[in-house]
């Protein structure tokens, strides 16, 4: 697949499920001709850290606009790897539950200033915890997000605190928090935030 040079106008590719693992995600991310991809669909193809970064690194896909890299277990160095990515500035939806990410990765998510028109963002079911939840909070770069999931994270009262001073997600619309331990102060400290109107 990552050799063909005929799909140029190739806009979809969902290859969801089919054990590609590190070695088919790094020969995709060599690819030089979709330009025009916008959706790549690689949930639960064991890709790992390995295949993740090799992803990252790819400066092809300029129109790409919605990856899903769910259950792949690209834990802190693949997240890490992601977030440097300098190429996916189109990048609106970007779907990395349950790929044990824990607050490293959460720490270097924080970092990007690419994905300037994210506007959907699922790290649920992770481990960021409370760590993780404050270093998100203090992004700056994402002011288009609307949908941000952090359910089934380990969040307490701190990191939801740290999630209500955020000042950057003015559009944001839908804060999934679901069955995290925030608590009466978490959900106190929330219930003040002004920003998302």
């Amino acid at each position: 697949l990552s050799h063909n040079k005929s799909w140029i106008n190739l806009q979809t590719l969902n290859l969801e499920r089919n054990s590609i693992g590190a070695e088919g995600a790094t020969a995709l991310s060599k690819n030089t001709t979709w330009i025009n991809l916008q959706t790549l669909n690689l949930e639960r193809n064991s890709i790992g850290a390995e295949g993740a970064t090799a992803l990252s690194k790819n400066t092809t896909w300029i129109n790409l606009q919605t990856l899903n890299l769910e259950r792949n277990s690209i834990g802190a160095e693949g997240a890490s790897a992601l977030s440097k990515n300098t190429t996916w500035i189109n990048l609106q939806t970007l779907n990395l539950g349950s790929s044990g990410i824990d607050a490293e990765g959460a720490t270097a998510m924080r970092k990007n200033t690419t994905w300037i028109n994210l506007q959907t963002l699922n790290l649920g079911s992770n481990l960021i915890g409370d760590r993780g939840a404050i270093a998100l909070s203090q992004n700056i770069t994402w002011t288009s997000l609307r949908t941000l999931n952090l359910g089934d994270n380990s969040i307490g009262a701190e990191g939801a605190t740290a999630l209500s001073h955020n000042k950057s997600w003015i559009n944001l619309q839908t804060l999934n928090l679901e069955r995290n331990s925030i608590g009466a102060e978490g959900a106190t400290a929330l219930s003040k935030n002004t920003t998302w109107i």
